[in-house]
């Protein structure tokens, strides 16, 4: 992952897309696992497929409308994210002129952490 100018890496961590839903649609090829990174700009997943580094997604901390973390064994990361506002590098995947929301839930290590450091980012100005 490249940093942007101004961007510093919070946390990076494998982790598991279990759920990246929007309206009715499931995202199979936006789910599993990866390499979660959080930077103080924004969350980004990296897969590598046949040798190559692909950016699975990412969005700016900004895009995120709600997060929590849910469960008692196994918790796990819940996002609301402006469906917009999301990139992916995966081929016919584009959010550009979507309207409405996208709900992910990612497990990570440590998902208060990533929670906390998310809510902080992501509070408007």
């Amino acid at each position: 992952m490249i940093l942007k100018s101004g961007e510093e890496k919070r946390r990076e961590d494998k982790g598991i897309v279990e759920e990246f839903k929007w309206g009715e649609h499931s995202e199979e090829s936006l789910q599993g696992e990866g390499n979660i990174f959080l930077t103080t700009q924004r969350l980004t997943l990296e897969k590598e497929t046949e040798g190559k580094t692909v950016t699975v997604f990412e969005f700016p901390l900004k895009a995120v409308d709600e997060v929590r973390v849910k469960g008692f064994i196994g918790k796990a990361v819940l996002l609301r994210v402006t469906l917009n506002q999301i990139s992916s590098k995966v081929k016919g995947i584009n959010f550009s002129g979507k309207k409405g929301f996208a709900n992910l839930k990612i497990k990570v290590n440590d998902p208060k952490a990533y929670a906390d450091e998310i809510s902080f980012r992501s509070r408007k100005t």
